[in-house]
């Protein structure tokens, strides 16, 4: 069992739109921030997931319970 890491809200956020599959611009568009600003969460997140891209990120956060589909 493989623990959850702290994440801040805003990662939280950004891995949840991560997970539904935008890249860093829609994900900026929702967030109503820039692009550029997008990738220090999505660095953070893979860091703290252990993880190297954002599939891995997607599988490792389902499967530890970080974040849930919804269908």
């Amino acid at each position: 069992h493989v623990p959850r890491p702290e994440l801040s809200a805003r990662a939280l956020e950004v891995l949840n739109l991560i997970v539904q599959g935008l890249s860093n611009n829609p994900i900026a568009s929702a967030l109503n921030i820039a692009e550029y600003t997008v990738k220090n969460p999505v660095k953070s997140i893979l860091g703290k997931l252990g993880v190297e891209d954002r599939t891995q990120a997607t599988t490792a956060a389902i499967q530890r319970g970080i974040v849930h589909l919804v269908q």
